[in-house]
């Protein structure tokens, strides 16, 4: 509940930022450079925002199981050889969509 809101906060400052960066700084022209900064700033607040508002980053934990797939160990046997995990990608920790 707590992350959400500061994501609506988020968002709202990151819009504020770059409307005042595109239409009222940027036609200043010794501070082209410092707007386009600041709406690049504005655009990582929006998407920071809204990933904590949907509460997309919770699939940005690392887990901490092992994977299934290959139990943990990074690797599948095929044949004779080793090779990388396809579940995991060779880290033999769990997705976080596994659980």
């Amino acid at each position: 509940m707590y992350r959400k809101k500061i994501g609506v906060l988020l968002v709202i400052l990151g819009l504020v930022l770059f409307i005042v960066s595109l239409f009222y700084i940027l036609p200043i022209p010794d501070l082209y450079i410092f707007s386009l900064f600041m709406m690049f700033i504005g655009v990582v607040l929006i998407g920071i925002g809204a990933a904590f508002a949907r509460r997309a980053d919770r699939s940005l934990d690392i887990p901490k199981d092992n994977c299934y797939y290959c139990q943990g160990t990074g690797k599948i046997k095929n044949g004779d050889e080793y090779e990388t995990c396809p579940r995991c990608g060779g880290t033999g920790l769990a997705r976080a969509d596994d659980t």
